[in-house]
């Protein structure tokens, strides 16, 4: 299965990102429809397989799904957004070692129903906020990342900046409140079915096992902060909320060139960015 953007899908996010490029102030109001388009459901789910990953909290699998009759499982998923049922799984907390032996991170792993229905969303959001995100962005965006973040350092080098000071985001992830990213969120999207659904991800329990494997539930609707680590949506959310950040520094004129980069660690829940500096940095060089 070729995971080309279809021509269809491809026009239509073309024309959303044009259109949100040309009028900075416009909300869209009707996406929750092109989320529920049987061939946006169909490419998201080829794209959640080429991610992989292990199953959620109803242990189903790509394999199972397929044997059991993929158009049968997408028309099902499809009629949850439709009649407006659908509500998410669980997120099946996992932890995993952190680089170099400094102990453990934690990451969710939400079921594949979830995980489709997330990479739907974005496929249709993403255009739309592509088109306001700051140009000094590079973390977890098309056709960018870390070494393109890397050659923009470079160039502000180059250019008579003298000083780089690399500032990492602790717990970025985890920390972000979630009225705050709504109303981010919100500044685009008038649709309050997509508004909903964003913040059906973001009071998702969480599912934990302790040592000898009993299950306990944490989180839900009593959640205010923090974006589901693992989720495909997450790197979205993350970068649309970061980027009121990154305009205001650009807007009040700082003097210094702020270049924010993802961690290579794609499953980290912190954030990264290099201040390019013109003026030497007092205190200790690194």
């Amino acid at each position: 299965m070729s995971l080309t953007t279809p021509d269809k899908i491809r026009t239509f996010q073309r024309k959303l990102y044009c259109k949100a490029k040309a009028e900075p102030a416009f909300r869209f109001y009707v996406l929750y429809d092109k989320i529920c388009r049987e061939d946006i459901l169909h490419h998201a789910y080829w794209l959640a397989r080429a991610n992989a990953g292990a199953p959620g909290v109803d242990e189903v699998t790509f394999a199972q799904i397929e044997e059991r009759g993929l158009e049968a499982w997408l028309a099902g998923l499809r009629e949850e957004l439709v009649s407006t049922t659908y509500r998410p799984d669980p997120v099946r907390r996992v932890m995993i070692p952190k680089p170099k032996g400094e102990g453990e991170r934690a990451l969710g792993i939400p079921t594949i129903r979830d995980r489709v229905i997330q990479t739907a969303a974005k496929l249709v959001l993403e255009p739309i906020f592509e088109a306001d995100f700051e140009d000094n962005a590079y973390g977890y965006r098309p056709a960018r990342g870390a070494v393109d973040a890397v050659k923009d350092v470079h160039r502000h080098l180059c250019r008579g900046y003298t000083d780089v000071v690399d500032a990492d985001l602790s717990r970025y992830f985890d920390s972000i409140p979630h009225d705050d990213l709504l109303k981010s969120v919100a500044r685009r999207v008038a649709d309050g079915a997509v508004l909903r659904l964003i913040k059906l991800w973001l009071k998702a329990p969480i599912e934990e096992r302790d040592g000898d494997g009993r299950r306990r539930i944490v989180g839900g609707k009593r959640n205010k902060r923090g974006t589901p680590q693992g989720g495909v949506a997450s790197p979205l959310l993350a970068n649309i909320y970061m980027n009121r950040f990154l305009k205001h520094w650009r807007l009040t004129g700082r003097g210094e060139a702020l270049v924010p980069r993802s961690s290579p660690m794609q499953t980290t829940s912190s954030s990264s960015a290099a201040v390019v500096r013109r003026r030497p940095w007092r205190g200790r060089r690194r």
